[in-house]
């Protein structure tokens, strides 16, 4: 995500072989049948709506912008009205009744009851007005964006606000109106999870990055700022990393947005982006290993459950383990850089004549305060997203209003990183996410870093060669194992419940700050 938003809203549901098993039920059977039937035509409704939603970012003319938010619209409303018919609560009455469901039955009548409960606390006309709304505030973030003009986005962004806090109020909270949107994104997150995890992220992170910083032992990286690195070959090197993790580009496709993200309707049909600079390679190439984690999360969903909710991808927490997990924890290893230097010096022999292992390792991992949220490092990354979520927060309870938020951003990032932006683009213009209406979605990505390390150490004890593996350019080995422990579970499990399953543990940030810890002591020799 950089951003996986395009599909992650919609649920898959239709016919599996678990439905041959309800046979023997008689009545229950039809119900449970009527019930995927009505709700597979909602997700194609919204499998289309996606392939449009990528092309808008893809492909799309400018001129064709205020049809398109016509057209997203009306996806929007037709799935939200047909969700919302009361036929399908009473065929969801039904089933809850039903006492000989298997584990991916109940999982599917578990997350199609939440589904339907919370659309019908949304009016059809409101989700409407929020899709077309979207579509319109997505062209003008771009526009400022390459203008460096907060004001072009600035009433599309405070209206995108209002609905976020009006959506809140819609489906209702026990404490803040920001549990409301965080629960969107992840079953059972709320500030009160959140803040002790940030906080304690914090206390052990941030000497880590005050050691680095302190000690002045930058690499040389002269090789990487000095040279121009052509779009070309930046092409070439993602497409064959990609390729070699495991990503099936004959069900999937790879092309340029302004921001990463990974959509697509279906496991035959996922499809990433990424983007290019000329005077650095490694976000390219990063971007698209964090896509490509994404992507074959998709591609490996449990195809007997296609088109049911329980064989979706389970929360985005899990799915952002995925794309750090191969991004970072795999792509920033020691073992990695080796295996990838010689196509490192295929695709760029000039620039890579001199450069050894190490020096791309170094390079890879150097640890900086920055500005860019998709650029930063392992260490100071989550602390752009301890940014983002404090300022959510305030936006929703209105302690910060939309003229106060580009000083708002500039000064929390002095506070927490020592840096301010020199501009709007690489400040508060910098991420598509607001623009799409995604308020409370960044704390997946730390919930992601968190289950990436905990999944890793996990893999570790099953795969005792894995470190030689990574080094052979063997990933198969960790993709299957990602594809048994994760991939195949779909969302029969809340995610909390499936990391404790698949790693013996409940989600802890202990792993996460033993991997770091580890990596900053071997590369600086510093320790907390």
């Amino acid at each position: 995500m950089a951003s996986h938003i395009n599909a992650r809203f919609a649920f898959q549901f239709g016919f599996g072989r678990n439905i041959c098993v309800l046979v023997l039920f008689g009545g229950v059977v039809g119900a449970y049948r009527e019930l995927l039937a009505k709700l597979k035509d909602i997700d194609l409704i919204q499998q289309i709506g996606s392939l449009i939603s990528w092309d808008q970012e893809v492909l799309m003319p400018p001129k064709a912008a205020p049809i398109r938010a016509e057209q997203l619209a009306w996806i929007s409303k037709t799935a939200h009205e047909r969700l919302t018919d009361s036929e399908i609560g009473s065929l969801l009455e039904q089933n809850e009744s039903n006492d000989h469901l298997d584990e991916f039955q109940k999982a599917n009548i578990r997350l199609a009851r939440e589904s339907y409960d919370r659309a019908t606390k949304l009016p059809t006309k409101f989700v409407e007005e929020i899709a077309k709304h979207r579509s319109k505030a997505l062209v003008s973030w771009t526009e400022a964006r390459e203008k460096d003009d907060f004001s072009i986005f600035r009433d599309d962004l405070a209206i995108a606000i209002e609905h976020s806090r009006m959506k809140a109020d819609f489906l209702g909270y026990e404490n803040l109106r920001y549990d409301a949107l965080l629960e969107l994104y992840e079953s059972g997150l709320t500030v009160e999870r959140l803040d002790p995890l940030f906080s304690g992220l914090r206390d052990n992170v941030a000497p880590l990055i005050k050691a680095v910083v302190d000690g002045g032992n930058r690499p040389d990286l002269s090789w990487v700022e000095d040279n121009t690195w052509n779009q070309p070959a930046q092409e070439e090197l993602s497409q064959r990393v990609s390729e070699a993790i495991g990503f099936d580009f004959s069900a999937g496709r790879r092309d340029l947005s302004t921001h990463p993200f990974c959509g697509g309707p279906n496991p035959d049909d996922v499809r990433w982006t990424t983007r290019y600079r000329e005077d650095n390679p490694f976000g390219s190439l990063f971007g698209s290993m964090h896509e490509t984690g994404h992507g074959t999360y998709e591609q490996g969903r449990p195809r007997d459950f296609d088109f049911q909710p329980a064989g979706k991808a389970n929360g985005l927490g899990v799915h952002e383990s995925q794309s750090r997990l191969w991004e970072n924890q795999v792509g920033r290893s020691r073992e990695f850089c080796e295996w990838s230097l010689p196509l490192w010096k295929q695709c760029f022999p000039e620039n890579m004549e001199d450069v050894g292992a190490e020096q791309l390792w170094q390079a890879v991992n150097l640890v900086e305060p920055g500005l860019i949220r998709v650029d930063a490092d392992e260490a100071t990354y989550n602390l752009h997203i301890m940014i983002r979520y404090e300022i959510e927060k305030q936006l929703i309870s209105g302690d910060i209003e939309v003229d106060e938020l580009p000083d708002a951003w500039d000064e929390m990032y002095q506070e927490y990183l020592g840096i301010s932006a020199s501009n709007r683009s690489l400040g508060v213009l910098q991420d598509v996410h607001w623009s799409m209406g995604a308020i409370g979605y960044f704390p997946t990505y730390t919930l992601g870093n968190l289950y990436a390390a905990q999944l890793l150490e996990a893999a570790r004890r099953d795969i005792p060669k894995h470190d030689d593996q990574i080094r052979d350019g063997e990933f198969s080995h960790l993709l299957s194992w990602m594809r048994e422990n994760v991939h195949s579970r779909g969302s029969v499990l809340e995610p909390a419940d499936l990391i404790e399953e698949a790693t013996g543990s409940a989600p802890s940030p202990d792993a996460f700050v033993r991997y770091l810890s580890s990596k900053v002591e071997r590369l600086y020799g510093v320790s907390a």
